[in-house]
């Protein structure tokens, strides 16, 4: 069994698990997905500035459902006064399939051109894959990109992403900001220590762009 398809059916079990608990269980579960959206909104919120609407890029239908992450992400944003718009619903790939599972350059370019005046665009859909020729495609000036490069949008599987791919296209300035899995207790997001960051900081870290 390949590697996505066995990740995507742990995914698929745990769905199950989730309907099938009692309340407070289920808010158990929940607790790091809704945490992460929390702290992504902090984030965006943040980055945007002065512009009060984000973009967000999310994986199509044949996806799933919408994740618990983007749905506490739009949540959160909303109580900060910020309106959220679908620039792109990306077509990843077939998720019982391996091979180029993941935001395809043409989705990101597309989306890049639709939110020009957004404050930030903030991709569920995890990092593009952009191969040389795409890169020279990615204007200057383009608003402040954030990237959930996570296994696990809480109710569906994320697109996890190669670190590796993540610091290059943080480099290259592509994207500013990238969340990943596994704690780093060095850097506490946004220096805030509520119950929302706390428990972010115990399952995720954020990969900034270099200044």
């Amino acid at each position: 069994m390949g590697t996505v398809k066995r990740c995507f059916l742990l995914a698929a079990a745990g769905v199950v698990l989730l309907l099938s608990c009692t309340p407070k269980g289920t808010k158990v579960l929940l607790g790091p997905s809704e945490a992460l959206g929390t702290v992504l909104a902090d984030e965006a919120a943040r980055i945007a500035g002065g512009r009060k609407q984000v973009a967000i890029i999310s994986p199509d239908a044949s996806w799933g459902t919408v994740s618990a992450v983007e749905e506490a992400f739009k949540n959160a944003l909303k109580k900060q006064g910020f309106t959220t718009v679908t620039s792109q619903a990306a077509n990843l790939g077939d998720p019982m399939r391996r091979s180029q599972l993941g935001l395809k350059a043409g989705d990101f370019l597309d989306a890049l051109d639709k939110s020009a005046d957004a404050g930030a665009i903030v991709s569920f859909a995890g990092a593009p894959m952009l191969g040389p020729g795409d890169v020279s495609r990615v204007q200057p000036d383009h608003p402040p990109v954030l990237v959930v490069a996570t296994a696990s949008l809480g109710n569906v599987p994320g697109i996890w992403s190669d670190p590796v791919q993540l610091a290059r296209l943080l480099e290259a300035k592509t994207i500013d900001l990238a969340i990943i899995d596994g704690a780093d207790p060095a850097a506490p997001p946004a220096g805030k220590s509520d119950a929302a960051h706390a428990l972010f900081a115990q399952n995720y870290s954020i990969l900034r762009r270099p200044n």
